[in-house]
């Protein structure tokens, strides 16, 4: 099952920043993208910049099923990977950068796709407790943004633990209550993707604060936050 269809919003948020620009600055420090995954770089790129340029040209006037070609082009990138992560031919996994680099990529153009196809119906009384609780979170990751961030990704344990487990109420990719899919999915997915994009950001900060300082890398909960 593809990203889009779980509606797993770690892997679909667009970022207001352009972390795009930043990771490419990060290739170009660190080297090319392993050449294995060359081929799935350059068509996640064409991917985003194709989705990015109808933000920018009619994203007004889109149907859903004007993007389901690219979003069926994202599923099976997405569907190739194994326990979450890039593998070559061989089964390999993709080193450290790379993971980062095209994951960011497969979020950044699902995130395009969830931003137009999300409808502006109201959030119904049954998700507003869930509603109201990332508000919080949002606020608080914003907050510790503007602060200067986190010296540690292990300071964002308890964020990811809160964000997984309201991630883990979902069902088939929707927030039920018994049977019923209350209105203002969209609304309730996208914001949680908003919190584990601004998580995402920060830990990254982290890390290059402790790569710069020589200390190793600390593990993470889905990419957000350390186990420890």
């Amino acid at each position: 099952m593809s990203a889009m269809e779980r509606g797993d919003p770690r892997e679909v948020w667009c970022c207001p920043c352009n972390l795009l620009e930043h990771f490419s600055n990060n290739t170009c420090r660190k080297g090319k993208i392993d050449e294995r995954f060359q081929d799935t770089y350059d068509k996640l790129v064409k991917l985003r910049n194709n989705l990015e340029q109808m933000n920018l040209t009619q994203a007004w006037s889109l149907r859903e099923t004007d993007l389901y070609s690219f979003q069926r082009q994202l599923d099976r990138v997405d569907e190739s990977r194994v326990h979450g992560n890039f593998v070559d031919e061989q089964g390999r996994p993709a080193d450290l950068h790379a993971q980062r680099t095209l994951l960011y990529l497969l979020r950044k153009s699902y995130a395009f796709i969830y931003q137009y196809i999300v409808s502006s119906e109201p959030v119904s009384e049954a998700l507003l407790p869930i509603y109201n609780q990332l508000l919080t979170l949002k606020r608080c990751l914003q907050e510790v943004k503007r602060n200067g961030g986190v010296d540690s990704p292990r300071e964002l344990y308890p964020y990811s633990m809160k964000l997984n487990s309201i991630d883990n109420m979902k069902k088939d990719g929707a927030f039920r209550v018994g049977n019923d899919i209350p209105e203002g999915q969209g609304s309730v997915i996208a914001l949680l993707a908003e919190c584990f994009e601004l998580a995402y950001e920060l830990r990254t900060e982290a890390e290059e604060k402790e790569e710069a300082n020589g200390t190793p890398p600390a593990e993470t909960v889905n990419g957000v936050g350390s186990k420890e």
